[in-house]
């Protein structure tokens, strides 16, 4: 099933932001390389070739450079990727945003963003470790430990302050807004899916919608009539996470799942087969067993980190629609250079 639960409260401009700084907040803060000493601008990028202008300031070739390759460093990249036309503009913008966002951090947040790279590299360099030596890693893509760590504070920065715009009013109103997405559900499924690929040929079969509501009709029916989820599943489920479980959900978040099959789970009749609903991957047969309904004080720590995350989107949307376009934002990148 697709995890769907952000994608009306994101547009692309937020997207690749929140993924590294989110991804840079998952890191443990155990331990600490204290040779690394992470600040929000990078050591060495005095200087160089302006290649944009912005109300607040200017960026030179030479930190926007060291911001590609730690980007594409902690990111698993091939560097080259950011370095195509139009893409390399995406990449500065978000390197501006960046710039923006920490530098309005409060002396307190810098100084945890700090701590918190510091642990957050020592972790990183011990992963990275298994792949060979990190100064060759490194060396590869022009970066010093300092430029990495600087790279996960600057991304702690801007976590931290996004976080300090969510209040306690905002969570809660959140959560009663959109109770479905984030009620837990015990269900039993089936999916008929319109596309289906045949994982030993490789093979995609394609159903007509009149085709997959029929076969998903024949699932009901015999249901039903008494037929058993396991062995349904098994030979009707188009879901490979659950076919072979008989099509078991347990405690699982509404917004995952698409609109119509969240709304179905959230007001069909418990303990009863529903009819087919249909999504973008085709229809659904949903039974739902069980639904955690709670008031916002009682539900557990979990269901509020993910509001928390929903809502640190509609921060990054607000500040990318209403405030960016105020910055006016001039890149003069040279154009790329053409191989051949």
């Amino acid at each position: 099933m697709r995890y769907n639960f952000t994608s009306k409260k994101r547009n692309k401009w937020t997207m690749l932001v929140l993924t590294v700084v989110l991804s840079i907040g998952l890191l443990s803060a155990c331990g600490k390389d204290e040779k690394v000493n992470p600040a929000l601008t990078f050591e060495g990028t005095e200087g160089g070739e302006v290649v944009a202008t912005y109300k607040e300031g200017t960026v030179t070739d030479a930190e926007f450079n060291k911001f590609k390759s730690a980007l594409a460093f902690t990111q698993g990249m091939d560097p080259s990727i950011l370095d195509m036309e139009g893409y390399r503009e995406y990449i500065l913008e978000q390197y501006i945003v960046y710039k923006v966002l920490a530098g309005r951090a409060t002396e307190e947040q810098r100084t945890a963003a700090q701590e918190e790279a510091l642990a957050s590299w020592t972790q990183y360099e011990e992963a990275m470790k298994s792949s060979g030596n990190i100064d060759d890693q490194l060396k590869t893509f022009n970066l010093t430990r300092n430029d990495v760590a600087s790279f996960m504070m600057m991304g702690s920065a801007v976590s931290k302050y996004i976080d300090a715009q969510i209040t306690d009013e905002m969570m809660k109103q959140e959560y009663e807004d959109n109770v479905a997405d984030y009620t837990l559900y015990d269900v039993r499924q089936i999916i008929v899916n319109l596309s289906v690929q045949n994982a030993e040929t490789g093979e995609t079969k394609t159903r007509t919608e009149e085709e997959a509501l029929a076969r998903a009709q024949e699932v009901k029916e015999k249901l039903e009539a008494g037929g058993s989820w396991d062995e349904l599943a098994k030979e009707y489920s188009d879901d490979a996470s659950t076919k072979e479980t008989g099509g078991v959900y347990t405690d699982y978040m509404g917004g995952r799942w698409y609109e119509p099959v969240k709304e179905a789970a959230y007001t069909q009749e418990l303990n009863k087969v529903g009819d087919p609903i249909l999504s973008p991957v085709g229809y659904h047969i949903l039974q739902v067993e069980g639904r955690d309904v709670l008031e916002y004080e009682a539900v557990d720590q979990a269901t509020k980190d993910m509001i928390r995350y929903v809502l640190s989107n509609t921060v990054m949307d607000n500040f990318m629609n209403n405030e960016l376009p105020e910055f006016e934002i001039n890149i003069t990148l040279p154009p790329v250079e053409k191989c051949g």
